[in-house]
């Protein structure tokens, strides 16, 4: 929670227990606070009020899916923001605004993160919504058929993604080998560190690990 409005702060505070971690700060302090923080920190609720204060970019630069809740007052600050903004799935509330309603957005973020992310091991996550794959949170571009893919499998996690699939979602029905199909399942496998599983004679099932 980044916000100079004591009463906001104290109100948050107030409800910690519904957190698992919860951090609260000042424009001034903020930037410091999440630069030495170790905790993986879901969403900023940020008041725009302060954005003269606070660089969002040095955030963005460094967790370029990083989730804002943004309160606003003014919606011209807010728009010149949007029109420079490209992170994550983000909502903004514009003031006044009900605590309860910063609570209930707060909850949809998370939810929202939770359905369209998988992480597939400690550093590779797969936004299933965008098809777009991240190695710690760094958008990660690979060769069309690895992306083809890794997509594919994720969107069949820990189910039989079979041979014949394989052919015509990666090699768009051109009948390749098994072979072949087995060698990019292999440089995908090593290349990310990925826990899939060979089912014999059938096809493959990608596990988190």
């Amino acid at each position: 929670m980044v916000s100079d409005d004591i009463f906001l702060q104290n109100k948050i505070k107030s409800k910690s227990d519904i957190f698992k971690n919860l951090f609260s700060a000042t424009g001034k302090n903020f930037l410091h606070l999440y630069l030495n923080c170790n905790v993986n920190i879901d969403i900023i609720v940020l008041d725009l009020d302060i954005l003269e204060n606070f660089n969002i970019f040095t955030i963005l630069n460094m967790k370029p899916k990083q989730q804002f809740l943004f309160l606003a007052k003014d919606r011209k600050v807010y728009q010149s923001l949007l029109r420079k903004f490209s992170g994550g799935a983000s909502a903004v509330l514009f003031k006044p605004v009900k605590f309860s309603a910063i609570l209930d957005n707060i909850e949809l973020l998370v939810l929202q993160d939770k359905i369209n992310t998988i992480k597939l091991n400690s550093y590779i996550q797969v936004d299933i919504l965008k098809e777009q794959i991240y190695e710690n949170d760094t958008q990660l571009f690979l060769t069309s058929k690895m992306h083809k893919l890794i997509i594919m499998l994720a969107s069949n996690l820990g189910k039989l993604t079979t041979f014949e699939m394989i052919d015509e979602v990666v090699y768009d029905s051109e009948s390749s080998s098994r072979v072949v199909m087995q060698n990019l399942v292999g440089n995908l496998k090593r290349k990310l560190n990925l826990n899939i599983k060979n089912v014999h004679s059938k096809g493959y099932i990608l596990y988190t690990s």
